[in-house]
């Protein structure tokens, strides 16, 4: 028979144990918080089960509609974690900031007459400061950032695919479509993989356009400037459920377009699969294994070896990345640089 003290001793290491279990399972979903230009910004971040930094995972960021919390997106618009598990990557919700036009928890917007709720350049560095924790502290994949959102948020998320694609190798739109503005200022952007989803029965964002352009010229826009495959492969998913899919050409990004007939203004149950399934064939170059390699430090296939290519090896200096470790000595060094400058275009 136990002892009154062999008895307490064992409920104090059952104790102890928990303590020390506890907090790591708690990790798993975390607030994590940052300054950015002196805000304190938020983003809610999911680590797969059996999360390791040496996997360098990729990232699938997640934002709130209008008005909105990351908790809410998680629990009411898409939940990655499963597919997270599964799949292996890092799911992010970021938190939008309180505007100054009515406190609203709202994504900048800007327009050209100069009419924004404020939060638009700020919203914007957060975005690249976020991306900068996630690879600082996480080992996240800088070249595979794929970023999503719902109603409001995906109007933010269509600004980064013509304000950063530089740094988002993905965007997923659903019920909402690009600014007018957004839309008539992207042609300086990088060519960016597109999935959209979208009801013809959307009220914030009309189908065949209004204050907004269509969902037809959108894609077409798109198929154009990533030089994307047409004819588009069709399949319908039943429920009025249409996927329409023009693959990667020549430009190595692929745009995806799901129409709902008599869809409202929400995010269906099938999104966030397939979301995933479509966003993780690319890095920031396209399809992954599409770029034409054969130039060394030509990093964005553009058959040619220029500063765009010098920016990307910079961006990875002093890792171990095997896109820009050129000569396979596990390290992004001043020797890939010496390849990347004997092979530069003039």
């Amino acid at each position: 028979m136990r002892t009154h003290h062999q008895l307490c001793l064992t409920l104090l290491s059952l104790v102890f144990g928990w303590l020390l279990v506890t907090p790591l399972d708690a990790q798993q979903l975390f607030t994590r918080t940052i300054d950015v230009d002196g805000l304190d910004r938020q983003y809610l971040i999911y680590l797969p089960v059996d999360f390791n930094e040496s996997e360098n995972l990729p990232v699938m960021a997640w934002h709130h509609g209008g008005g909105g919390t990351a908790n809410a997106a998680l629990n009411y618009e898409a939940d990655f974690r499963s597919l997270a598990d599964s799949r292996r990557f890092i799911a992010v919700y970021p938190n939008a900031y309180p505007d100054v036009l009515e406190g609203c928890t709202c994504w900048g917007y800007e327009e050209p007459d100069g009419y924004s709720n404020g939060n638009y350049e700020i919203d914007l560095a957060f975005t690249s400061a976020m991306i900068d924790d996630l690879v600082a502290t996480y080992n996240a994949d800088r070249t595979r950032i794929y970023v999503g959102g719902y109603s409001m948020g995906a109007s933010y998320v269509w600004d980064l695919s013509c304000a950063k694609s530089d740094e988002v190798a993905a965007v997923a739109a659903v019920a909402a479509s690009m600014y007018p503005w957004t839309f008539a200022d992207c042609d300086s952007a990088q060519p960016t993989a597109i999935c959209h989803i979208l009801g013809t029965d959307d009220f914030y964002a009309p189908y065949d356009g209004g204050w907004v352009p269509s969902a037809a010229a959108q894609y077409t826009y798109w198929v154009a400037k990533n030089q994307a495959e047409t004819p588009p492969e069709i399949v319908n998913l039943g429920g009025g459920v249409t996927r329409y899919t023009w693959e990667a050409g020549e430009g190595c990004h692929a745009v995806q377009h799901f129409r709902r007939d008599g869809g409202g203004h929400d995010v269906p149950s099938f999104a966030a699969t397939a979301i995933w399934d479509f966003v993780s064939q690319h890095d920031l170059d396209g399809v992954i294994d599409c770029v034409d390699d054969s130039i060394p430090g030509d990093f964005n296939g553009d058959s040619i070896v220029d500063g765009v290519d010098l920016s990307q090896l910079l961006g990875y200096w002093g890792t171990s990345n095997q896109t820009y470790d050129i000569n396979g000595d596990l390290i992004v060094d001043g020797a890939d640089l010496t390849i990347v400058l004997a092979n530069w275009s003039i």
